[in-house]
């Protein structure tokens, strides 16, 4: 008697059918998984490159109008703040003031549509502008970093309101004014102004220094020292600066560099794994992965690092960059950097020659 072969797949098939099944399935959740982190983070460059874009377009408008007369000034130093509250005052912000042409919309913005008679410079056009960082107040420590950019303007000779050159406009904690600035972007880690002199040598790039072919991160237009040298070294003097005579000195260009961290980002940084030390060279963290690439700098507390290596979950780094100075760090602290975005503005200069 013949027996009936029997139609199916064996135990052996079907195992090795559900195994290439999940291999499958594997691959496409990698790929889906893949395709949204590249998603996110050209999400996320896209919209931080248009916050960071509108600032440094206002910025740089500030500066081509530059008033290069008697009446004109530029202003630029730096004030610290403490970020991680623990009594002393580490963490650099600078401050940029100065005088600007404005058109006549802006002029009668300004004004409240007052006759041109009721100001002084009304009619020259003549407006002052503050810029400045001001470090975050919040009691979360995590987001302490993030600090807001604001902007103000004020016309020329205006009586009822203070100066932003003035001494008293930023009060003993370094607040200015209230109400005399206004809120142009949060999630700041980093805003910097470097200037370049008649001297500065800017073929190798930007480098801080004290001599002549070095860039300053500090300008006084009219040299009256009003940067105070003691308070941060990025308040030093430019080398090689003459004496104002008749007109405010103005630099050659401007670079603006500022760094962006979102709140929402914030869950995407890596923590201390231990405990930091002053004299220690390397940190450890919980997930090397999320670290910057080599070269970029992170912000632990008050302190700013370099990252010269990354070994797993341990980081090779230069301590107290920008301006800061090495300190110990407790471990679960955030590592926080951003997105940067850079300009170089050209300055209409009023003279060729500094007598130099």
């Amino acid at each position: 008697m013949n027996q009936r072969r029997r139609a199916g797949f064996t135990l052996l098939e079907l195992l090795l059918a559900v195994g290439l099944f999940s291999i499958l399935i594997l691959a496409l959740l990698k790929l889906v998984d893949t395709s949204m982190t590249i998603w996110s983070r050209t999400d996320t460059s896209r919209e931080l490159q248009e916050m960071g874009g509108a600032t440094l377009d206002m910025l740089a408008a500030d500066v081509h109008a530059l008033e290069g007369g008697k009446r004109g000034d530029l202003l630029a130093d730096w004030r610290l703040f403490d970020l991680d509250r623990d009594g002393i005052e580490g963490a650099p912000a600078q401050r940029l003031r100065l005088v600007r042409n404005l058109g006549a919309a802006g002029l009668q913005r300004l004004s409240g549509g007052a006759a041109g008679s009721s100001f002084e410079t009304f009619e020259r056009g003549l407006v002052e502008v503050g810029w400045m960082l001001l470090p975050g107040g919040l009691d979360d420590p995590d987001q302490r970093a993030l600090g807001t950019l604001l902007r103000g303007e004020r016309l020329v000779g205006e009586k009822e309101t203070l100066s932003f050159f003035d001494p008293g406009f930023f009060g003993p904690s370094g607040k200015p004014v209230p109400g005399a600035l206004e809120e142009i972007t949060g999630g700041v880690l980093w805003f910097n102004a470097w200037f370049a002199t008649q001297t500065t040598i800017l073929h190798d790039g930007w480098v801080l220094g004290d001599e002549l072919e070095h860039c300053a991160s500090s300008w006084d237009a009219w040299n009256k020292a009003r940067p105070n040298a003691e308070v941060s070294v990025f308040n030093l003097s430019p080398a090689g600066m003459p004496q104002a005579k008749d007109v405010p000195l103005l630099p050659r260009r401007v670079r603006i560099e500022i760094e962006l961290e979102r709140p929402r980002d914030l869950r995407f940084r890596t923590r201390l794994r231990t405990a930091a030390n002053v004299e220690d060279g390397t940190i450890e963290v919980r997930d090397g992965g999320k670290l910057p690439a080599i070269g970029a700098m992170i912000l632990v507390d008050e302190e700013w690092m370099r990252i010269l290596a990354v070994n797993g979950a341990r980081a090779s780094i230069e301590r107290g960059r920008r301006g800061t100075r090495p300190a110990a760090h407790t471990a679960e602290t955030l590592v926080h950097h951003g997105w940067r975005v850079a300009r170089e503005i050209p300055v209409d200069m009023t003279r060729e020659d500094w007598d130099l």
